[in-house]
């Protein structure tokens, strides 16, 4: 409940210390079970948006099996944790310092298993602890020095900390102090990050230049989307909106992934639209390539000026398995039945940077879930990177939570790298993310209804206005940190308790 919809997001503080109350004092795999019920039921809720998918056989087995996927992480954690706590929380005899060291360790431990979502096979970084706190914008702005992660820890430290609080409390009803110990470092950290924050917030400098953007939103149904003789009629739609939206004088017009193919017979309709307007567009389109008897297949973002597109085009790094490429298809034939996609998409290599005619603008293309992605959402910004645009169709989803879900995650990309985001989407939430993580305005924002068709114009103010983040300087150092402390920490436990088990005890 603490992600979209609706986005309580006081309920995550509770969260890993209610879990590891649950589960203590359980043995082994018992423990383990209550710990990825628990886990399983958040993911299920929270992606219930994939039984939206108007391809039934892929709606629920790709909820399925991203829910028990996806669940294993927290429930690591639960099993870990839960296991430690199992005398200690039973006997209540744990010393200050004891609970402290633990409280930072499950802090740790939870960002480490962030860190190995995020990458493990391809990664799927979706509603990390930290992101439910999206609209906390004193608290986020820690994420420009550690990333999302950052927040992630503060929340489990926090949540572990009034754990033992409340447990100190039942112990010492007497003592209306007793459970100040456990949260006088977490809440002072607390204070200082959002101290910070606010002040960071107060006196951000003012931008070097600014870009007025067009976004199409087409609002086009997926099932158009795969039928392939609906191709005229949804270029009609998208360019019927373009010129409602050029007739603002915008300085770049944006198009979502996917909306429309410009077939050859159609593309100088396109072109003459380009050239008269003299508004650079910017759109996704399926990129083909020939190499012998090898054809490959790429969903890009291409920029078109008045002279021609703007070469190389940007190809998506990161596919989503079943919407756009289906794993062992070759070794597995009966694979293919679980996703509407005729065949596989290729996945690029690297990021590009488009630079704007008549201006020394960049900007740095994300398609669809990569603005999820913490470390690849970094390798998108360079020192000269002034705005970063995702084109994405959430339209596989209709009207449902996902939209906000997915632009609560890409407020941290925006956060991380000090530069402005841009999301141009099929059907929502298409809008504009200031580099302090303020949505700044959306489609539909007077209406309430983000998921209908039209376009809208915001004034996008550009560069890194307050400077060259640490996160974009240096990655991911503290979550590493986060996954060195939990690996280190966990081994040294286990040789312990190996010492202990054969007698000879470790010092």
């Amino acid at each position: 409940m603490a992600f979209p919809e609706p986005r309580w997001f006081g309920l995550a503080w509770l969260v890993p210390g209610v879990w590891l109350a649950v589960v203590a004092g359980e043995r082994r795999w018992r423990l383990f079970g209550l710990a990825f019920v628990a886990a399983l039921v958040f993911r299920l809720v929270s992606l219930r948006f994939l039984l939206a998918m108007p391809h039934t056989a892929g709606a629920i087995s790709g909820w399925l099996a991203l829910s028990f996927y996806s669940a294993l992480y927290p429930a690591v954690w639960g099993w870990f944790c839960g296991g430690w706590l199992r005398d200690g929380l039973a006997k209540l005899e744990w010393p200050w310092f004891r609970r402290l060291g633990f409280g930072l360790f499950a802090a740790a431990a939870w960002v480490a298993l962030e860190m190995v979502q995020a990458r493990l096979l391809g990664g799927y970084p979706w509603n990390f602890l930290g992101v439910s706190q999206f609209e906390n914008l004193p608290l986020i702005q820690v994420a420009s020095i550690t990333g999302v992660y950052g927040v992630s820890f503060l929340v489990a430290w926090a949540s572990v900390s009034l754990l033992f609080a409340v447990l100190q409390i039942r112990r010492s009803p007497a003592n209306p102090w007793s459970w100040s110990a456990d949260l006088a470092l977490p809440l002072l950290a607390l204070g200082l990050v959002c101290t910070w924050g606010i002040v960071r917030i107060g006196k951000p400098p003012a931008p070097a230049d600014r870009l007025t953007v067009a976004l199409v939103q087409p609002s086009i149904p997926q099932r158009l989307i795969w039928q392939t003789d609906t191709g005229d009629e949804r270029l009609a739609k998208v360019l019927e909106l373009s010129r409602l939206a050029l007739a603002t004088k915008p300085d770049l017009l944006l198009w979502p992934e996917a909306c429309a193919p410009i077939s050859a017979e159609r593309w100088p309709e396109v072109f003459d639209m380009v050239k008269s307007s003299g508004v650079p567009l910017l759109f996704g389109a399926d990129d083909v390539e020939r190499d012998g008897e090898a054809v490959r297949f790429y969903n890009s973002a291409v920029l078109l000026a008045s002279d021609g597109p703007r070469l190389p085009t940007y190809r998506k790094r990161r596919l989503v398995m079943f919407g756009e490429y289906i794993p062992f298809e070759k070794a597995l034939p009966f694979m293919k039945y679980l996703s509407p996609i005729g065949g596989s998409f290729t996945a690029g290599t690297e990021p590009v940077q488009f630079t704007l005619p008549d201006a020394d603008t960049k900007l740095s293309p994300l398609i669809c879930f990569e603005d999820a992605f913490p470390h690849g959402g970094r390798e998108h910004v360079s020192p000269e990177t002034a705005l970063l645009v995702n084109l994405t169709n959430d339209g596989w989803f209709g009207a449902g939570p996902e939209q906000w879900q997915h632009a609560a995650n890409a407020v941290f990309r925006a956060v991380e790298n000090g530069v402005p985001l841009v999301r141009c989407a099929n059907n929502g939430l298409t809008c504009w993310i200031d580099p302090l993580g303020r949505v700044r305005q959306y489609f539909g924002q007077e209406s309430g209804d983000i998921y209908g068709a039209g376009f809208v114009s915001f004034d996008v103010p550009l560069g890194q206005a307050l400077g060259q983040t640490t996160y974009n300087r240096h990655g991911d150092l503290f979550g590493w940190a986060c996954l060195v402390v939990a690996v280190v920490v966990g081994a040294a436990r286990r040789l312990a308790k190996r010492g202990l088990h054969t007698g000879g005890g470790i010092g």
